[in-house]
């Protein structure tokens, strides 16, 4: 009995065996499920993200019809949307010519090289659009970029200057309130000179009309900037008073010899100060007083002159000293006449 049931064991075990041995149709078969079951996968993949791909597409058109019926562009202006759209960049849309400032300088900066095309119209469509200036202390891409109430001056071709303040931004014109007392400009093209934190800038315009206190200018995207400092930094002769930023020891009497929107130069008082000090800085011109915090960057000319960079200076106050410099400037050129 026991002989018997170790055959039928030892039968079923080799049944068993047999039946886990593949051919090689077997394992071809196999094979080709697995290649088809991966590009199915592969397939549906591909049909999600074309259908993901039309879907943003169909939503940035009805962005981009939303868009343009805001704007209520007219033919002009559509047309010129259309030829700036020649000039988008890989990934880039005409959608994103209505939403990223960026973007849209790119290619009106490509458009003014390409093709004989006026600055007035591209700033009247920027304008339109919406964008104003994205970098207020940058360098601007364009005049309609600058901000109400900068200061600005006007430079004829006769040699007359005049102060003014930009009041207004219209698609068509730069609106510029002239100082008071200003004489009537008889030049119709003229140079206008701003600045900002990141320096002194200038592009040429011309008067487009005339209002008993202010003048309309024609816009322009080329700007030239005239300083290579981050600020705009200029020599001058004034008396300071410098010491410690801890306050401790006596205000030392000094010359400053150099002022920007980003520091200062002045003679070092007996060799007292030395490179990384934090010092403060007071001096009182006919703008009023400043008192300024600085850290010392360098020592110069045997110890003698000190240069620092101001720190902890809010931006009303940089631009109060930008225009106390501006002001002299203008006042050095009119002694020179």
């Amino acid at each position: 009995m026991l002989y018997g049931s170790q055959t039928r064991i030892a039968h079923f075990l080799t049944n068993l065996a047999q039946g886990f041995q593949q051919t090689r149709l077997d394992i071809l078969l196999f094979f080709l499920i697995v290649v088809a079951l991966l590009l199915a996968f592969f397939l549906y993949y591909a049909a999600q993200k074309r259908r993901a791909h039309r879907e943003l597409a169909r939503r940035s058109r009805e962005m981009l019809v939303h868009l343009l019926g805001k704007l209520d562009l007219n033919d002009g202006e559509a047309r010129l949307l259309g030829r700036l759209t020649l000039y988008l960049g890989r990934g880039e849309s005409e959608h994103d010519l209505l939403v990223n400032a960026h973007v849209f300088d790119a290619c009106a900066r490509k458009m003014l090289q390409s093709e004989d095309v006026s600055n007035a119209h591209i700033d009247a469509l920027r304008l339109k659009i919406g964008f104003r200036i994205t970098q207020p202390e940058g360098a601007p891409a364009s005049s309609s970029a600058l901000p109400r109430g900068s200061p600005v001056l006007l430079v004829a071709g006769a040699g007359t200057r005049l102060r003014g303040t930009i009041i207004e931004q219209r698609p068509e014109a730069l609106l510029v309130r002239l100082g008071p007392g200003a004489p009537p400009v008889k030049d119709a093209r003229l140079t206008l000179y701003f600045h900002n934190s990141a320096g002194v800038f200038s592009f040429r315009t011309r008067i487009m009309g005339r209002r008993e206190d202010a003048v309309q200018l024609a816009h322009s995207t080329q700007i030239t900037k005239h300083q290579r400092r981050m600020y705009y930094r200029r020599k001058i002769r004034l008396p300071v008073f410098v010491r410690s930023s801890s306050g401790a020891g006596v205000p030392q009497e000094s010359v400053l010899l150099d002022l920007g929107g980003g520091g200062a130069g002045f003679q070092n008082p007996g060799g007292l100060f030395k490179k990384g000090d934090l010092i403060e800085i007071s001096f009182s011109p006919e703008a009023g007083k400043f008192t300024l915090v600085g850290r010392v960057l360098r020592v110069s000319k045997n110890g003698s002159v000190v240069n620092v960079k101001f720190e902890f200076l809010p931006e009303a106050e940089r631009n109060r000293i930008l225009g106390f410099l501006s002001g002299q400037s203008e006042r050095q050129k009119t002694r020179s006449r």
